[in-house]
């Protein structure tokens, strides 16, 4: 039996997720704080008792923009997606998940990622079948439960994967051309996604029809340092805010530099705790890393790059000992941490 299957605190926080959303429909102000208070009465994780302890403070302004995010989201996305891919993230990977992290950690003394970034080789998908499957359940057993997927051609062949955990939380990042009719009627199974849309020519059109199937997605953009001016006047975020993206997430380009990257990381902080603007906005990098941090000692961060070499927050690691096609994540992890 799946270890996950049987869990009565789960059955529990769905059930209170699923009836806090009706509520919220009639009631937003107070069935979102309520959701927040009962959230730090359920979380004995450290990460969720920071979050949603940050949650209370801002939605304590009225006004907050914040507010009309959570309508938002429960007047458009499905009410299943919401609390499964919501429960996965907040409880099977930050609470579940994070506490197996530090388990293993202190046992076996190496980083575990709360989360891990995979480029998709589509070759090695359609002639390892196995392959990728093989990597998640890896990664479960050390605790990991979110996965980022960059997907560069046909997302909707990793559909399958993606439904075969239905306990993980996956995010995945594609362009809007890529959001095809085949993917539209496939992907409507999966409860347990937030599809990630490039800020490009095809993204309004690919957000639309997201929107109508009722799904849960968000918008993005790798930055380089020809971006910095638009990102920090603001003009970036202003250009997302029609298609209405629940989440929006900028990731520094290897070639910005560690100034850009803290100007612009800055900013997004600032924008957050600001509460003027209706989404949920994210540095993939630093607030992965910081999510990190809060979960267990140390900062780690790693995800596989389509070749199958290791790339962590410092850069790549092209040494054969750290490919996923060549070695366990087990053993590539242990291995980085005794550097």
């Amino acid at each position: 039996m799946h270890p996950m299957k049987k869990d009565m605190k789960r059955v529990l926080v769905e059930a209170t997720v699923r009836r806090t959303l009706k509520n919220i429909q009639e009631s937003p102000h107070r069935a979102t704080r309520n959701l927040v208070d009962l959230g730090l009465q359920f979380s004995s994780g450290r990460f969720q008792t920071r979050f949603l302890t940050q949650a209370q403070k801002l939605l304590q302004n009225p006004k907050s923009a914040y507010y009309d995010l959570v309508k938002n989201i429960v007047t458009t996305v499905d009410h299943d997606i919401i609390t499964t891919f919501g429960v996965n993230l907040g409880y099977n990977s930050c609470t579940k998940g994070a506490q197996r992290i530090r388990e293993i950690e202190a046992e076996k003394g190496f980083n575990i990622p709360w989360a891990l970034n995979l480029l998709i080789n589509e070759e090695k998908l359609e002639a390892e079948p196995e392959f990728y499957p093989s990597v998640l359940r890896q990664g479960t057993e050390l605790g990991i439960f979110t996965y980022l997927l960059f997907v560069t051609r046909s997302p909707d062949k990793v559909l399958p994967m993606i439904q075969k955990e239905p306990d993980c939380a996956f995010i995945l990042f594609l362009h809007g051309h890529q959001v095809s009719d085949v993917f539209m009627q496939q992907v409507k199974a999966a409860k347990n996604v937030l599809i990630a849309v490039y800020t490009d020519e095809d993204m309004a059109d690919a957000c639309q029809k997201l929107r109508e199937a009722r799904l849960l997605f968000a918008v993005y953009q790798r930055y380089t340092e020809q971006d910095k001016k638009a990102i920090l006047s603001g003009e970036w975020l202003q250009s997302v805010l029609p298609v209405h993206p629940p989440f929006a997430f900028l990731q520094a380009d290897f070639s910005c530099t560690p100034q850009t990257q803290d100007a612009i990381y800055r900013y997004i902080t600032n924008v957050r705790d600001g509460q003027q603007v209706p989404l949920i906005f994210m540095d993939i990098k630093q607030d992965t890393l910081m999510i990190d941090q809060v979960i267990s000692e140390g900062e780690c961060l790693a995800g596989f790059d389509a070749d199958g070499s290791l790339r962590t927050h410092e850069g790549f690691q092209r040494a054969e000992q750290y490919n996923i096609f060549l070695h366990p994540l087990e053993e590539i992890l242990q291995g980085t941490s005794k550097k």
